[in-house]
């Protein structure tokens, strides 16, 4: 009788444990994952396993604890390999925020070996030595916490506002006490802080925008039009009801317009392309008014989360465009921004970068924007930065980061400078990237004139390209060292590298693609030593075309092969004006055509 009491009991026990893990998976499924980590934790006490680690350990990751993350995933490691590939990719992830960045590339390379056809794995174990390298040429940028903002809890993104700023928390404020399941904080609202004398004096941070704006759930981040008559925030509402809410299980972000009129803000209007099926967040309005960047989810994105635009059209918005894959990846992309001088800032973990969510500049070139390249140090962390904000002069500015150095807990608004002594004067906000190199200060040796009259400019080099691939194919390499050796030979020769391709696809894909044929072709020649003052790229797209090609005609492979090349043109780096030496047409005869 007794043993029978006793499996009974222990029947009872494991139904209560069954019990209470359904109950933590579906609060998972409705992305309450602070309930489900407190019921996965006391699962984990009674009843430890693999299983029940990697599942509290996903709740961690979603809610941004990576202690507490990595403190559940170790147990998944230590219990031997895992059956879910997945679980290595996240625990490199991880661990590179945490600094163990030997450990780290183990598990990338662990998941590279278990999920082969995936290349993320090495993707981001290269990262690691990237990384390790780009460190020897951090320069000494000041980087301050704004703790006249920051609280213990979140602060975020920042934007300018009148005479001080507007942005995002979820501190505790009577009457905005909700707990928001997803974190275990409180709601996002928007806040309003005047600023002092300095960058970093700032008082009297109260709620923004009044019943209009601020609403029972998560409010902000925003943005303003130039006279700040106007706001677009992103908003979740609470207002599926019945099937919808069956169906839907979550509410979506959206964005919401409002205008101010009278001093006190009107009634906010939905965005066009809210959604209950995908969100659209992070608004970023241009200083015209005619074009609005945003991120979302909707189908047919590169990855996670891809930023999207829409331009102002007869009054209205047009539809959204991706910004494409020199912005977006398979990772996420978030908080979009422009400088002055119409730079795209945003933030991704897509890149090779430092950690978590990246800050990455893509560079404008003559309104072409040049494939996104992640931030140096110490603008970004191993941890989460993202929400930049540049000043007037832009060599200053504010950042959100939840890096545990200098931090006062979760996201915090922190203030850079890159105006002090000891930095290089060169330096400018748009080029501190990954890749960055203080300028040496060579002496400038100017040639004598006579020298270049018996010197024959070397004929033009071709190199080719796979059909919508910009890298350096293994039958190009001979090419490129014929003009690595003529730049040795000759050191007073420059060369100009301009990218082409065939006629498919749209005109600012192709000028984009060109773009990155001409510039890798300029990475090949600098990482074999060559001074980059030397050289200049250009894309033309399908402009200048060597052979001429209709979109309208359906040519063969062999006739679209002749126009995916890049030219190496030499010239003379000393002239200046109509003296130059150099060949007037890129298909004049006698050119080095290597088919």
């Amino acid at each position: 009788m007794k043993k029978i009491s006793i499996t009974i009991i222990a029947l009872l026990i494991c139904i209560a444990a069954i019990a209470k893990t359904k109950k933590a998976d579906r609060l998972f499924e409705q992305w309450d994952y602070f309930r489900a980590a407190k019921l996965y934790k006391n699962e984990a006490a009674k009843h430890p396993g693999a299983d029940i680690y990697f599942k509290l350990g996903e709740c961690y990751r979603k809610m941004k604890d990576y202690r507490e993350e990595q403190a559940a995933y170790d147990k998944v490691n230590a219990a031997g390999i895992y059956k879910n590939p997945v679980f290595y990719l996240y625990y490199g992830q991880v661990l590179k925020t945490n600094g163990k960045n030997d450990m780290a590339k183990i598990a990338f390379d662990k998941y590279s070996e278990l999920a082969p056809s995936d290349t993320s794995g090495k993707f981001f174990s290269e990262s690691i030595g990237i990384i390790a390298e780009d460190h020897k040429w951090d320069e000494p940028v000041l980087v301050s916490n704004v703790s006249l903002l920051n609280t213990t809890n979140a602060e975020l993104c920042p934007v300018l506002y009148k005479d001080g700023i507007v942005f995002t928390s979820n501190r505790k404020t009577p009457g905005h006490n909700r707990v928001y399941g997803w974190t275990g904080a409180n709601y996002l609202d928007l806040y309003y802080a005047q600023k002092g004398t300095g960058d970093l004096d700032f008082s009297n941070a109260s709620p923004f925008g009044g019943h209009k704006i601020s609403k029972k759930f998560n409010d902000g981040p925003a943005c303003f039009s130039k006279n700040f008559d106007t706001i677009y925030i992103s908003r979740v509402n609470r207002d599926l009801k019945g099937e919808n809410k069956a169906a839907f299980e979550i509410e979506r972000n959206k964005i919401f317009m409002s205008v101010i009129k009278g001093g006190k803000w009107e009634k906010a209007i939905p965005f066009y392309l809210n959604s209950n099926t995908y969100s659209v967040a992070n608004p970023y309005l241009t200083s015209d008014g005619m074009r609005l960047y945003f991120v979302s989810d909707m189908p047919g994105g590169y990855g996670e989360t891809d930023i999207y635009y829409c331009n102002r059209e007869n009054n209205q918005w047009g539809p959204p465009i991706n910004m494409g894959s020199n912005v977006n990846t398979s990772g996420r992309e978030k908080y979009p921004t422009m400088d002055s001088k119409e730079n795209f800032y945003f933030s991704s973990d897509g890149y090779q970068g430092l950690g978590g969510m990246d800050i990455c500049v893509a560079i404008n070139n003559g309104g072409i924007l040049a494939k996104g390249i992640p931030m140096k140090a110490p603008i970004n962390s191993p941890f989460d930065d993202f929400g930049i904000l540049f000043l007037k002069e832009g060599k200053t500015g504010y950042i959100t980061s939840n890096r545990t150095a200098g931090g006062l807990g979760d996201d915090d608004i922190f203030y850079f400078t890159l105006s002090n002594k000891n930095i290089d004067t060169g330096l400018v906000t748009s080029v501190y990237t990954i890749g960055y190199r203080p300028k040496v200060h060579e002496p400038i040796i100017v040639p004598e004139p006579v020298a270049t009259i018996n010197v024959a400019v070397p004929n033009d080099i071709i190199i080719h390209f796979d059909f919508d691939k910009s890298q350096i194919r293994p039958d190009a390499i001979a090419q490129l060292d014929s003009v690595l050796n003529y730049l040795h030979q000759f050191p007073t020769l420059s060369l100009l590298i301009s990218g082409h391709c065939d006629c498919r696809g749209s005109s600012e894909y192709n000028i984009n693609l060109a773009d990155r044929r001409s510039k890798t072709t300029l990475h090949y020649l600098t990482d074999k030593g060559i001074n980059a003052n030397r050289l200049r790229s250009e894309g033309y797209g399908i402009n200048n075309q060597p052979e001429s090609c209709k979109k309208t005609v359906n040519y063969t492979d062999q006739k679209h092969q002749l126009n995916r090349r890049a030219y190496c043109h030499f010239q003379y780096s000393w002239d200046k004006k109509a003296d130059i030496i150099t060949k007037s047409d890129l298909r004049s005869e006698g050119k080095v055509n290597l088919e």
